[in-house]
């Protein structure tokens, strides 16, 4: 914190007063370092010189804020935000809703999700792909797996990044017959499997017979090998 100000005062020393865009680089630079609250105490200042918080702005903090366990301030930031007529986009509900996941609020999370649809604003592969990891992370193997499928009927096509992310939350949830299909509909793809993929596999090949028998027959465990 001292040392942003010490660059706002040097700023206005120089007669270049901080736009919003200073402000904002300054407030990730502190949430990146797990200063959150700083941050929030910068965004005060901000608009205390009458300068607008963007959407930008309140992604900054609502990100800060759920990445370092802040989520109070991160739901009254949100509530002052909409006060102001701004609505949050699929930007800030994706956010917010890995938020709740880290902080294990499924319920919050869900309800964040479905309020999308309500609200007429359309989730992307990034919303999806927080969802369903979030899911498996609470166990819920069936809840991901047909909201992957629903992803697909949505016309949302899944990546690699999508596929992976599936993939690893089965094998945490020891459902490898689920996991090594998911891994047949990737390669057939023309995806490949992360570094993290590849290890959770070669972790289990030991005492998993379904997955080591996989890795012997596959072209995937040739790479591997």
């Amino acid at each position: 914190m001292d040392e942003a100000k010490s660059l706002l005062a040097e700023m206005s020393h120089k007669a270049l007063p901080p736009d919003t865009v200073t402000y904002n680089t300054l407030m990730q630079g502190l949430c990146r370092y797990g200063r959150p609250k700083e941050a929030l105490n910068l965004f005060k200042e901000m608009c205390s010189y009458g300068l607008l918080p963007s959407l930008v702005t309140y992604s900054i903090l609502l990100d800060g804020f759920c990445k370092h366990g802040h989520l109070d301030d991160a739901l009254t930031l949100l509530k002052s935000m909409q006060e102001k007529k701004l609505e949050p986009n699929i930007v800030l509900y994706t956010i917010l809703i890995e938020g709740m996941f880290i902080a294990g609020k499924l319920v919050v999370a869900k309800e964040l999700f479905f309020k999308l649809f309500v609200d007429g604003i359309q989730p992307t592969l990034q919303t999806y792909s927080v969802m369903i990891k979030g899911l498996l992370k609470e166990g819920l193997s069936d809840e991901a797996y047909k909201l992957f499928r629903k992803m697909e009927d949505d016309g949302f096509l899944p990546d690699s990044c999508s596929y992976n992310v599936i993939i690893q939350g089965f094998l945490q949830n020891r459902d490898s017959s689920t996991a090594v299909q998911f891994i047949n509909e990737m390669v057939a793809k023309g995806f490949s499997a992360d570094l993290s993929t590849f290890q959770m596999l070669l972790d289990l090949e030991s005492h998993d017979e379904m997955i080591s028998g996989f890795l012997r027959g596959s072209s995937l465990g040739k790479k591997m090998n």
